[in-house]
């Protein structure tokens, strides 16, 4: 099925919180207590909910790592994948000026899409439709790390037009986990 990606709206707010309800998160398909906290973040003030979805300028609050040290926010832009109702979501990182990315920072995707709607390749359309986007940012490649034993998300990328660069440990800030990068060239060139 066809989708689209969409900045965080209202008029998806009710299926983004049917998924919460299921306890759904873009970090966890079972995690009840981040979809509660959501939850009652959605309940308190909807319009902050979804306006703190992304963070365009990087101007949050430093972000801590696994390891205790604090690193400045990147710049981020999160989108929901839509095929009518709520599907998923992505997030593109960036850092002002480069395509590169500090070594904090993993990879210029995070996707997920819930468990109902998988097998449509979703996520695969939706890093193409993405691209339009991360090349308005300058960006002349998009990174996407995952685990190393993520099939769904190397079957993903892989959709999506993107190589395998290399296997990497993700060191200490993210556990020292066995991890594969791949990488979408924007330009043709890698």
């Amino acid at each position: 099925m066809p989708i689209t990606l969409l900045t965080p709206n209202l008029a998806l707010l009710p299926s983004y919180i049917a998924a919460l309800e299921r306890n759904w998160t873009r970090d966890d398909d079972h995690d009840p207590a981040g979809a509660s906290a959501q939850l009652a973040r959605i309940q308190q003030d909807a319009d902050a909910f979804l306006a703190s979805l992304s963070d365009v300028h990087g101007s949050g609050p430093l972000v801590e790592l696994n390891d205790g040290s604090k690193v400045p926010r990147l710049p981020r832009a999160r989108y929901w994948i839509s095929d009518g109702e709520f599907a998923g979501d992505l997030s593109l990182r960036w850092q002002k000026g480069t395509s590169e990315l500090p070594a904090y920072c993993l990879g210029h995707l995070g996707y997920a899409v819930v468990p109902w709607k998988r097998g449509g390749n979703y996520a695969s359309q939706a890093i193409i439709q993405c691209i339009p986007l991360a090349k308005s940012l300058g960006l002349s490649w998009i990174d996407i790390a995952m685990g190393i034993d993520n099939a769904a998300s190397r079957r993903t990328a892989e959709k999506a037009g993107a190589i395998l660069l290399r296997q990497f440990n993700t060191g200490p800030e993210a556990d020292n986990q066995e991890a594969l990068l791949f990488r979408l060239s924007l330009n043709g060139e890698i």
